[in-house]
């Protein structure tokens, strides 16, 4: 019977720590995908590719710009025509989707002349992220930690992991995972993070056992 028992403590165990764990293993790549412009300057140079203007673009200055999901790659770049006028570039591409420019603005130097306009046009996302410090952010991270400690404090009291445990553990596991990446904690958070909650929740689901569960 505890052999049994034990078998199905394992298997409900399963339904938090896999899908958890891939999670945590795609906001970990996610994080190191918008931590470089490697992706932002792909996209940069196949659109000035498309315009057929300047044999080659430098790229003269890269920076960021915006906060939390409103973060975005602001390049600047210049480039000769054949006839010898310059030409400049200012693009904005989203950080959190890099194959997606935001805003373009080219501009033909000696005479002046636009060529592509438009600039920095926020999505709902980007509005609603502008409104919210990063304190607001981390606060509520700070609320959903404490649910996740209180929750497992629940199945130690419990003697027993049951089924509905882990969708909400990973629910909230994800929700703050996300939040750090939006709040940009340094990335060793998002390793040791999931490694102390995946433990924890082994620890606690693997404790005393009463009954069967459901």
């Amino acid at each position: 019977m505890a052999v049994t028992d034990f078998k199905r403590q394992s298997k409900k165990l399963y339904y938090f720590v896999i899908p958890f764990l891939i999670i945590a293993g795609t906001a970990f790549w996610h994080h190191l995908r918008i931590s470089r412009p490697d992706a932002a300057l792909e996209t940069a140079h196949g659109y000035l590719k498309s315009l057929s203007l300047g044999e080659t673009w430098d790229l003269s200055r890269m920076t960021l710009v915006g906060e939390g999901l409103g973060k975005k790659w602001r390049l600047e770049f210049s480039s000769v025509l054949k006839d010898g006028r310059r030409v400049q570039a200012n693009l904005l591409v989203d950080r959190w989707i890099p194959g997606n420019i935001i805003g373009k603005f080219i501009l033909i130097l000696s005479p002046p002349q636009i060529l592509d306009g438009g600039w920095n046009n926020p999505t709902f996302l980007d509005r609603v992220s502008a409104r919210t410090s990063r304190l607001t952010l981390f606060v509520i991270g700070l609320v959903f930690l404490a649910f996740q400690i209180a929750w497992l404090a629940g199945i130690h009291r419990r003697g027993q992991f049951k089924t509905f445990d882990g969708p909400i553990l990973v629910s909230s596991g994800g929700i703050l995972l996300l939040l750090m990446m939006i709040t940009e904690l340094p990335p060793a958070f998002l390793v040791v993070y999931p490694l102390i909650f995946t433990f924890s929740g082994i620890a606690v689901g693997k404790g005393e056992r009463k009954g069967n569960g459901r």
